[in-house]
């Protein structure tokens, strides 16, 4: 017995190898003492600042991980939380490398090599004859069961569980070696601790309070605000008909530069419904899908559908005049450039084709001709996304992008 007590790591990452830039997006450390009792827990999201790759696996959204820390600011956090103690992980390997490869970003230097972190997965192999290698297979195993999964903080608390057991039953199966020791005994920098907190991850429940809600009642001014940059901006991030919320947070940092309060945005998001309902008499008719439209984006301007339904009645047929404001949703034509970022759902390839098909032009990257970036995720954190922003060429998600492709 050493003495030394444990620290279980999990990390969520954005791609399996850190030689394509793939980074960490997630990072749990569970605390055991020497004979495997739990004695504390850490976890946080980590801002990649790049694309999260395969959503559908890790379950990460941008919007969460934009307003994390980056690694460098957690750096000193994760430091302490490793110093003096054997580093654990269900496939260390996997760990070990993004570890490594975050910290020598910082210009860091670590023990984290091959054989430096005991491997549950590894020594379940060896303690539990018949055993799978997933985390998953191996707790079930030794009948660890009622655990949740698919989380850093999740995962690594099962892996914990699984040392715990293994500590009690087969202790020979993860007797530490020399590389053990003396990666726990390692001489880390002194880094600052506590620099920012923590984040996790919404309930699986969780919904976004509107945006509206964060904007102030009133705010004083001499005269009346000028409403078109807000009005150009919804018009932008309603083109996909959602509010991702990275436009949640551009309207509401656009309506403070402007002066506009609650009451003003209220007043911009009836007007925009009518100029949308005015669009949709224009041909004399109104459909059931151009009435669901108007709901919809009412809805998204947290206005009710009453509101919506009134609005469509007293613009009626005879509004026919041609609307000057662009709310007819994402419209694309033959020639039009587009870009694609993030692991889509469906396959990248397939999507390129089609959109060739229809004379769509799908570029490598964005320029001030694009017309619109495709992404997996609206909230995208990649170079991609940050270059649209910052050229004012609209994100739309790749739902939305598929339904404009099939009706081309």
């Amino acid at each position: 017995m050493t003495g030394l007590g444990y620290a279980v790591v999990d990390t969520e990452t954005t791609g399996l190898l850190t030689g394509f830039h793939h980074r960490i997006a997630e990072i749990a450390i569970i605390h055991l003492d020497p004979v495997g009792r739990v004695t504390g827990e850490w976890s946080t999201l980590v801002n990649p600042d790049r694309d999260l790759g395969p959503q559908a696996i890790h379950r990460i959204r941008a919007a969460e991980v934009r307003r994390a820390p980056r690694f460098g600011d957690i750096a000193g956090d994760v430091v302490e939380r490793l110093r003096g103690r054997v580093v654990v992980a269900h496939n260390w390997s996997f760990d070990a490398m993004h570890l490594r490869a975050e910290f020598a970003r910082l210009g860091i230097e670590t023990p984290f090599e091959a054989n430096a972190g005991l491997c549950t997965m590894r020594a379940a192999g060896a303690a539990i004859p018949g055993a799978g290698r997933s985390l998953v297979d191996c707790c079930a195993a030794v009948g660890l069961r009622g655990l949740r999964w698919h989380t850093a903080r999740d995962d690594a608390m099962a892996a914990a569980a699984l040392l715990g057991h293994i500590l009690r039953h087969r202790p020979g199966a993860v007797a530490l070696t020399g590389e053990h020791l003396e990666a726990a005994r390692w001489q880390w920098p002194a880094l600052p601790c506590g620099v920012v907190a923590p984040v996790q991850r919404s309930a699986a429940d969780h919904v976004e309070p509107h945006f509206l809600a964060r904007m102030v009642e009133r705010l004083p001014r001499d005269e009346e605000p000028l409403v078109d940059a807000y009005f150009s901006l919804l018009d932008k991030a309603l083109l996909d008909r959602d509010i991702s919320v990275t436009e949640a947070d551009g309207l509401i940092d656009v309506a403070g530069q402007l002066g506009l309060c609650r009451a003003d945005a209220i007043n911009v998001h009836h007007t925009y419904l009518r100029e949308l309902a005015r669009a949709a008499w224009a041909d004399g008719v109104v459909t059931d899908d151009e009435r669901a439209d108007v709901g919809a984006v009412a809805a998204l301007l947290g206005l009710d559908a009453d509101i919506a339904a009134r609005i469509l009645d007293e613009e009626g047929i005879a509004s026919r005049t041609a609307t000057t404001v662009a709310v007819g949703g994402l419209i694309l034509r033959p020639g039009d450039k587009i870009v694609l970022t993030g692991t889509m759902r469906r396959d990248r390839a397939e999507i390129q084709q089609q959109a060739v098909s229809v004379g769509l032009r799908v570029m490598s990257s964005v320029s001030a001709k694009t017309s619109v970036l495709v992404a997996a995720d609206p909230d995208s954190l990649s170079g991609k996304a940050k270059n649209a922003r910052a050229l004012g060429v609209p994100v739309v998600g790749e739902e939305a992008f598929l339904r404009v492709l099939g009706g081309m």
